[in-house]
């Protein structure tokens, strides 16, 4: 009797950790997440070309597309989308003209320590991101209505437009406020170097306001 229970101990033993060495060893699943969402609606039968466009400039206008993350209701991805737009337009020429400054800058041989390409850009940003409120023009929707795991979710996609000059407005209005702090701080130098070196920048903002950031 001992020796049969001995045998089956052992052999639940065996079971078990061939169990064990399976489950480590095989291969493990990879969930389809495509599987978990559907969509279920969708304002046109396919999504726009626009959709996918990066910035672009035709004639005075710019064109900036906005894409929302998944939300409960419409009016929230709508919000979400409109959002990104004027988060793109700001975040792309920000880039233009961080890069703009600092080509400049060198072939005025200016060292970051008068003219600062990455603050005056940072600058730039904030004053567009307040402009674009009023600037930015949504002129093409398309949405989608998803069933996910967690229940329905919308997604928009929006093509929002912006003149030209409203950017270059605030692009020569950034560059005219930093001229004025040059030419003060001209004024303000305690020697002939500094004095010399604020004159170059006021020079360098000068040059910068009379050209516009999308040439």
């Amino acid at each position: 009797m001992m020796k049969k229970m001995i045998a089956l101990l052992g052999l639940i033993a065996i079971t078990v950790l061939s169990g064990c060495a399976s489950q480590e060893s095989g291969p493990v699943g990879i969930p389809d997440e495509s599987a978990q969402e559907k969509l279920i609606w969708s304002s046109q039968a396919e999504r726009p070309a626009w959709t996918m466009e990066e910035p672009d400039t035709e004639g005075d206008v710019m064109s900036f597309v906005g894409v929302s993350d998944r939300f409960a209701s419409e009016k929230g991805a709508r919000e979400d989308a409109r959002r990104n737009a004027m988060e793109s337009v700001v975040k792309y020429m920000g880039t233009l003209v961080k890069d703009k400054f600092e080509k400049a800058a060198v072939s005025f041989g200016l060292e970051s320590s008068v003219v600062d390409p990455t603050a005056s850009a940072r600058e730039f940003e904030k004053q567009l991101a307040v402009n674009m409120a009023s600037s930015v023009k949504m002129k093409s929707w398309y949405m989608e209505k998803w069933q996910t795991t967690t229940g329905v979710g919308w997604q928009a996609f929006v093509l929002g437009k912006v003149p030209r000059s409203a950017i270059d407005d605030t692009y020569k209005n950034t560059a005219r406020a930093k001229q004025k702090d040059a030419e003060q701080k001209a004024k303000d130098a305690a020697d002939e170097v500094a004095k010399a070196q604020a004159e170059k920048a006021a020079d360098f903002w000068k040059q910068m306001q009379e050209q516009g950031v999308v040439e």
